[in-house]
Formats: C-alpha cells, sequence, structure tokens
C-alpha cells in the first residue's frame, strides 16, 4: 500500500476505511487521517479518500467540533476550557475549537456556574460546609475539568456549595 500512485482499489479501500469509522461517531479530519496512516495508506491514497469523503458530505470538521462541543457540555462533566482541548486533541486549531465551544455553549444554553455544581454533586461536595481539605480538592477537581478561576471562585466562594440567589 506504500506506492506513490493512488489507484482506485487503494482509494476504494481507504474510503470505506473512513466511512466504518464515521458511523461510529463523528471524526476530524486529522482522526481519519491518522487512521489511514496507521493502516498504511500512502499519502495520495489518503489524501483522495478524504476528498471523496470530504465530498460526500461525510467529513466537516466545523460541523464536527460544533456537534462534540455541543455532547461535551450537554453533559456536564466539563466546562469550556476542557472542552476546547478536547477539540484540539482531535487535530483541530485553538481558533476551531475557541469558535465551537462558544457556538456549541449558546446552541445548549451552558451554565457554566450548574455545570460546576453538578460536578461536585456527582463527587459528594455538594450541599454542606466542606473542610479546608475537600475545599481545596473541589478546586483542583473544578480546574482539572476545565471550568474558569471565576465559576470555580463563585462556587466555592460559597461556603455550602448551595446554588446562588438562595434566600437564608
Amino acid at each position: 500500500m506504500d506506492s506513490e500512485e493512488a489507484t482506485p482499489e487503494e482509494v476504494r479501500r481507504a474510503t470505506d476505511a473512513c466511512l466504518r469509522l464515521l458511523a461510529v461517531r463523528g471524526r476530524s479530519r486529522h482522526e481519519l487521517l491518522t487512521a489511514l496512516e496507521r493502516k498504511g495508506f500512502s499519502e495520495p491514497v489518503r489524501t483522495a479518500a478524504l476528498e471523496q469523503v470530504r465530498g460526500w458530505g461525510y467529513l466537516d470538521d466545523e460541523r464536527f467540533a460544533r456537534e462534540r462541543a455541543a455532547v461535551l457540555l450537554q453533559r456536564g462533566k466539563y466546562g469550556p476550557q476542557a472542552v476546547r482541548q478536547r477539540l484540539e486533541a482531535h487535530g483541530l486549531s485553538r481558533e476551531e475549537a475557541r469558535a465551537a465551544v462558544d457556538s456549541a455553549s449558546g446552541t445548549v444554553e451552558f451554565d457554566a456556574e450548574a455545570a460546576a455544581r453538578q460536578v461536585l454533586e456527582r463527587r459528594g461536595l455538594a450541599g454542606r460546609t466542606l473542610e479546608p481539605k475537600e475545599h481545596a480538592r473541589a478546586g483542583r477537581l473544578l480546574v482539572s475539568r476545565g471550568f474558569s478561576e471565576d465559576v470555580i471562585q463563585r462556587v466555592l466562594g460559597d461556603a455550602t456549595l448551595e446554588p446562588s440567589g438562595r434566600d437564608d
């Protein structure tokens, strides 16, 4: 498969490999390119196959980024920064990742503070006064999940971690 020429048979096999991967979930161009490279397809074959798949509308990095960002934000496990990092790991540029997260945040009505509180609730770190070690652990957890310092401060600034706006 390392020939310099892109024979129709090799391109078909590479295209089929792309379609099998895309049938499982959306992929970025970078992911498909890497997969084809691992399978031993030559550069001209990889290029031709990706062009074929793109031409059919199955490969669109912008759409992939928006959809992936929306899914990750809806799950409520990650903040915007962590979602951007995951998109960059899929081979998208920093600008593409940022634009996708900004677009998806509006689409899914993402509330970073509510998501951060949900992360803490899942770990049993909400609804009570935290000891200093638990408070530090909660802060580290939220940082690792990609929440901004501002959101972390708002969430952890409330000693009981109860939802804001509550009358005491």
